[in-house]
Formats: structure tokens, C-alpha cells, sequence
């Protein structure tokens, strides 16, 4: 299964949904607060073209927001 990489921050209830979604399917992942690392901003906004959170990255996929859409979408990269 594939490894994600999430830009999060603490107080972002789509940042928590996301990490439950992750975990209930059994993602490993590396999470990058963009609150508390310096330049985890500017590199989110990188990769994404946007200054949104959450971002997860899957590969050369990514994914803006948690939503039905999103978690849809991204259920299908990760295999399930």
C-alpha cells in the first residue's frame, strides 16, 4: 500500500478527518503541520498550487481538502 504525505494543521477539523480516514485504512503516513515546521507552507503551495489545507500527496497524486469527493478519489489511489 501506498505511503502519503499530509500537510495539516492542529485546529483543522478536515486535517483530523483526514487522519482518521487514513488510519481506519491503514495508511502509513508522514504528516507535515504547516504551523509548526518553517517552510511547510511555501512547500505545500509548491506541490499544490494552493495555501489550503489538508494536501495529501500520494506519489506524483495530489489531493486539496477532505471531503466526499476527495476521500472517494483518494480511496481509489490507495486501492480500496
Amino acid at each position: 500500500m501506498a505511503t502519503a504525505v499530509i500537510y495539516t494543521a492542529p485546529e483543522c477539523p478536515h486535517s483530523k478527518k483526514l487522519k482518521e480516514f487514513l488510519n481506519e485504512k491503514g495508511v502509513q503516513y508522514e504528516e507535515k503541520c504547516v504551523l509548526t515546521n518553517p517552510g511547510t507552507f511555501e512547500e505545500l503551495a509548491k506541490i499544490s498550487g494552493h495555501k489550503a489545507i489538508p494536501v495529501t500527496a500520494v506519489g506524483d497524486d495530489i489531493f486539496v481538502g477532505f471531503d466526499k469527493r476527495v476521500e472517494r478519489r483518494l480511496g481509489r489511489r490507495l486501492g480500496g
